[in-house]
């Protein structure tokens, strides 16, 4: 193990520790400051590649064998089920070697591959209901239940993207395809599921220092979706107000009912900015920074940037956007030269 990498696993470890109140954040400060990150981790965006190539690849394969070879419904139904069980035994297998990262992006390509042949199923024996859902609530529940028994958090990960599908797809269905649904329309709806999306995170992270402590990790993907669906129904808030049906005239919304909604905004952006910044806690700074300034830049386009022109406008924003890039990078830096001198 190098240095950077025994540091960057010290700096996991210490933040666990903050958020689960067994350190103050003056112990955190001393303790990580004898344990300097340096360097990029370039495995981080390898990661990534590796899993955008597979399903590259996995695509490119199906092409292929869509182009050459002549399928029923029923044979690719059984092919796509041969593929699923194969790309799960072949992921378990190398994560046994171990190459966790391969194996646990052949999985994930497996939770693709059984979610394409649900869908081939469907059109085997749809009764015409047109009810997709509830194919995505199958392939939720049986992917969310492979995620911890397999404890690959890729797999978690697209849990959160079906059920963020899913959730919008069934409440449309339930209700005509129109856009309310018990009195909510969709982005009152998704942020009603973002708040228990975080709630569930939030329980989950508390879990993982005891009874869930095999699953450390998994909670930041709970948080991470219902942070991600929250902000942005409360962008859509912003924007319209809470609109009527989506067949219907189009809802002009009062200045009141915006101001209300931007406000409601800014403090969810500021007090995750706050809340992350107070435990430590990077994936909350990252959202909660992110997203405020996406307001700013939101208000200024919608407010401002007609009276001043397109021309300055643009100049403003993406002046004052590089020059926000340059100083946080220079107090990267600053950090960075006085964690080493200490």
């Amino acid at each position: 193990m190098s240095p950077d990498q025994r540091n960057q696993q010290v700096h996991k470890a210490l933040d666990q520790w903050l958020r689960d109140g067994q350190i103050g954040i003056s112990e955190h400060a001393r303790i990580g400051e004898l344990y300097v990150q340096t360097r990029w981790d370039w495995r981080s965006l390898g990661r990534w590649f590796l899993t955008f190539g597979a399903i590259s690849l996995a695509a490119g394969l199906l092409l292929f064998l869509r182009e050459h070879l002549e399928f029923t419904l029923p044979k690719l139904a059984v092919g796509l089920a041969l593929v699923t069980l194969g790309l799960f035994v072949g992921g378990r297998w190398l994560i046994g070697k171990p190459l966790k990262l391969l194996g646990g992006t052949l999985e994930l390509l497996g939770g693709f591959a059984l979610i394409g042949t649900s869908f081939v199923l469907g059109m085997i024996y749809s009764d015409g209901s047109g009810n997709w859902p509830a194919l995505l609530l199958v392939d939720l529940l049986i992917l969310l239940a492979l995620s911890y028994a397999l404890n690959n958090v890729l797999l978690l990960t697209l849990c959160s993207v079906l059920f963020f599908v899913w959730f919008g797809g069934r409440s449309g269905y339930l209700s005509g395809w129109g856009a309310y649904w018990f009195g909510m329309n969709y982005p009152l709806r998704f942020l009603g599921a973002a708040v228990a999306l975080i709630a569930a995170g939030v329980v989950h992270l508390r879990c993982e220092a005891g009874l869930l402590r095999r699953y450390a990790g998994f909670a930041k993907v709970w948080i991470s979706c219902g942070l991600f669906v929250g902000e942005m129904s409360l962008w859509l808030l912003s924007l319209f107000g809470s609109y009527e049906l989506i067949d219907g005239p189009w809802h002009l919304a009062d200045a009141g009912e915006l101001v209300m909604f931007n406000g409601l905004w800014a403090l969810v952006s500021l007090g995750v900015l706050a809340l992350g910044i107070r435990l430590r806690f990077g994936m909350l700074v990252g959202y909660g920074s992110t997203f405020f300034i996406i307001q700013l830049y939101t208000l200024f386009f919608t407010q401002i940037a007609e009276t001043l022109g397109w021309l300055m406008s643009l100049l403003i924003a993406g002046g004052s956007l590089l020059a926000l890039v340059l100083w946080l990078e220079s107090e990267r830096q600053k950090r960075r030269g006085t964690a080493a001198e200490a």
